[in-house]
């Protein structure tokens, strides 16, 4: 029997030639679309020639350096300003995600937060490093008021040269104020904390920031300026064990007991039946102990000490969408229509609700919905009050209403209609 011819195994060899050709078209392709991508670039030119000159500067955003202008606006429509792919952040993020996760911190600088990366940085090109609007401190006082700082006396030295990022990251941090390290660090990399200078109390590895301001103060050596009493008068046992004692730094009274002695009637707000008295709530959650610029050793101004607690709120106010709020919550004066330390009415104000707003809206005494005891939400079973309408602490609707005042708001209680 005759044998039968072999048959060669072509297999290698035609994927060979499909690699070779393949990578011949690919190489043709590119060339095809970067000629394209200019000619792309040139049209869009013709009616943005401003843009021409940004394309000339040193530092320039990589797309804008290659003419892709598609890869962040359509060139059609679009639902985000200047014809954007996405909202401005979102887009920035696409690409720029921070080095080993180094956008994912706890506390955010607010631009970066809300996606307005471009009131930094520069889409296009820049002759500043990281394609940034402007250098060094004319940056960071185009938001913040170096006026306060520079207003007092004496001037913590990296804030006088205005050089922000010593101290503060510009993105994300771990802490708050944006400092680069923990508050009992970030001090003491440039600063020798000793015992001598604190009453020989051993205050190494506790936050400077509580007692001094880290920009600056008229005071000497950066205190802020409220003192204490017993911490201005240099009277720390007041409230401390003595220095030499085996827990110098520990209390000499339990619980609150350690302020309502020198300040009953924040004791007598205390029994209210509603208060901000609770467990794992202490005094120096809200007040200083030593010093402060805030009236009544507030720690802070008011809308942070608040929002800390009340992250609903900090998430409404946060919250782009929602752009009408009450003018006290805008600017954060929380007291003038809550107690801080307690109250016999509801959510801690000053007196009934109806009554806490028709202080100030008194047109609204006379003329206004039905309000009040006699009145009753069919949702809630309980009655009407201006907050049953009425979100202030941010909504996107018009008064801060809950709903769309149209009809969305009313038919949530007149199902009838």
């Amino acid at each position: 029997m005759p044998k039968m011819p072999k048959v060669k195994n072509h297999t290698f060899l035609f994927y060979l030639i499909f690699l070779v050709v393949f990578l011949l078209s690919m190489t043709s392709a590119h060339g095809a679309n970067a000629t394209d991508t200019k000619v792309g670039f040139k049209k869009c030119m013709e009616c943005h020639p401003k843009i021409q000159k940004e394309m000339t500067q040193k530092g320039r955003h990589e797309p804008f350096k290659k003419y892709q202008c598609s890869s962040c606006h359509n060139p059609h429509t679009s639902n985000h300003k200047y014809l954007a792919r996405d909202e401005i952040g979102t887009l920035c993020k696409s690409c720029h995600k921070g080095k080993k996760r180094s956008f994912d911190k706890k506390y955010s600088h607010l631009p970066f937060d809300q996606g307005e990366c471009l009131k930094c940085h520069s889409p296009h090109s820049s002759k500043n490093p990281k394609l940034l609007t402007a250098r060094g401190e004319r940056l960071c006082f185009g938001c913040h008021d170096d006026k306060e700082m520079f207003s007092k006396k004496n001037e913590h030295d990296p804030a006088r040269k205005g050089n922000c990022l010593t101290c503060h990251t510009h993105h994300t941090s771990d802490y708050e104020e944006l400092v680069e390290k923990s508050p009992e660090r970030i001090c003491v990399t440039c600063h020798t904390v000793t015992k001598k200078s604190h009453f020989n109390y051993p205050v190494q590895g506790a936050d400077c920031m509580s007692c001094h301001n880290p920009h600056g103060s008229n005071r000497s050596k950066l205190i802020k300026e409220n003192s204490h009493k017993p911490f201005a008068g240099k009277k720390c046992t007041k409230c401390h064990n003595p220095a030499g004692s085996a827990d110098p730094l520990g209390m000499k009274s339990k619980g609150i007991s350690v302020c309502t002695t020198c300040h009953p009637s924040v004791k007598e707000d205390f029994k209210k039946v509603n208060t901000h008295v609770g467990e794992g709530v202490f005094c120096t959650d809200c007040h200083s102990p030593h010093a402060s610029d805030e009236a009544h050793l507030k720690k802070a101004k008011e809308k942070k000490i608040c929002a800390a607690c009340h992250q609903d709120t900090k998430a409404r106010l946060k919250d782009k969408n929602n752009k009408y709020k009450h003018p006290s919550v805008m600017e954060g004066k929380c007291t003038d229509c809550h107690r801080p330390h307690g109250s016999d009415f509801e959510l801690l104000y000053r007196t009934d609700e109806i009554s806490a707003c028709v202080d100030c809206h008194k047109r609204h005494a006379s003329f206004t919905h039905p309000v009040g005891k006699s009145t009753i939400d069919p949702r809630s079973k309980g009655e009407i009050t201006c907050s049953t309408c009425h979100n202030l602490m941010g909504s996107p609707h018009d008064f801060a209403l809950r709903f769309d005042q149209k009809k969305e708001l009313c038919i949530q209680c007149h199902k009838g209609y």
